[in-house]
């Protein structure tokens, strides 16, 4: 396709959950502090006793400059478990941490329970996370380990119309367009039944056409996340293949070909943009961006003709009017925030 893709700019941070009728403003806004130095963000609740304890881990501020330890304490007995500990290979560090695999010395106790921190970290931020150890953990690995849905996502199409939106937030960008493109998103993740096994794994995920051609690869570990790979054009299903390595042996797994069909996620191609949709975000806009003057200003409820009809000289607002509370900035930023986050295309590779 030769046509310019926009990706809309998330404006989730807009506005937060406030009490309706909650004179301050600045609670909307108050982000969730950070954590200082390594924890864990991830991890399975249940181990088997002859397996790792995998874990994500990352660090927002004040990261050391060593690398993170974990240390794994048996609650029944007050002792540090014994052991090594190794980065998982072949997954790539990100924003979302590393993921560490720790091997105990000799086999955990069946039934005890462990909590799992990072050497060093504040216990006044953050406590450790508790596990089990269980003889009775499935290890298993099944034809339902993993499980795929179908959606339809859609993002700005052509050139954008851009302004600044101000809220009691800060001011953000906000962009639109007169159209929109949907396009088919495949979403593989592991089952709710399999989720502690699947943690003794790393999955890799290998996209497939209805013909076998390979179309991409996601490497990962997460007993809870998704791996998930985006078409241009519909089809009648979207294929994909599991293989699973072994943390524990480094043994592989190779599951069948799995294709999941279109059913009814939507069709994809070129649409006009839903204006009752933009119409709530389009209100913050400090002036209205190009083409869409008359939305702006059917949606200002103090915006009048400026020197002339709106289509010709957009609008003016008058000062010290509109919605200024706190808890209506915060709610109509959430629904912005929401909105626009169904909307987010991100930028997609050529097949």
């Amino acid at each position: 396709m030769n046509h310019r893709r926009f990706l809309a700019l998330a404006l989730a941070a807009m506005g937060g959950l406030a009490v309706v009728g909650t004179s301050s403003s600045s609670d909307a806004c108050t982000p969730v502090p950070p954590l200082f130095g390594y924890h864990v963000t991830e991890i399975p609740g249940t181990v088997p006793l002859d397996g790792v304890v995998v874990a994500r881990v990352r660090c927002d501020m004040d990261c050391p400059d060593s690398p993170p330890v974990l240390v794994v304490k048996d609650n029944e007995t007050g002792e540090v478990v014994d052991g090594a500990q190794e980065m998982a290979a072949d997954l790539p560090v990100t924003g979302l941490g590393i993921v560490l695999v720790f091997r105990p010395a000799a086999p955990l106790a069946d039934g005890h329970t462990y909590i799992v921190t990072v050497e060093g970290q504040d216990p006044a931020q953050f406590m450790g996370v508790e596990i089990r150890a269980s003889a009775e953990l499935d290890l298993e690995i099944g034809a339902d380990a993993m499980a795929a849905s179908v959606r339809v996502e859609e993002t700005w199409y052509g050139t954008p119309s851009c302004c600044t939106a101000v809220t009691n937030c800060g001011s953000k960008p906000f962009c639109l367009a007169k159209e929109v493109e949907r396009y088919v998103v495949l979403g593989v993740h592991t089952s709710e039944a399999a989720r502690d096994g699947v943690g003794q794994y790393v999955q890799t995920v290998t996209f497939l056409s209805p013909d076998g051609a390979e179309l991409g690869k996601r490497t990962a570990w997460s007993w809870g996340g998704v791996v998930e790979h985006t078409y241009e054009d519909a089809a009648p299903e979207y294929c994909y293949q599991v293989t699973y390595r072994s943390l524990i042996d480094g043994a592989t797994i190779e599951e069948e070909r799995v294709c999941v069909p279109h059913g009814d996620a939507g069709e994809t191609g070129v649409f006009p943009a839903d204006m009752a949709t933009v119409d709530p975000e389009i209100r913050w806009c400090e002036s209205p961006p190009e083409g869409f003057e008359d939305v702006w200003c059917a949606m200002k409820t103090d915006c009048e003709p400026a020197g002339g009809p709106v289509e010709d000289e957009g609008c003016s607002v008058s000062p010290g009017r509109g919605a200024s509370s706190g808890w209506a900035l915060s709610a109509i930023g959430l629904g912005l925030g929401l909105a626009l986050a169904g909307r987010v295309g991100r930028r997609r590779g050529r097949r």
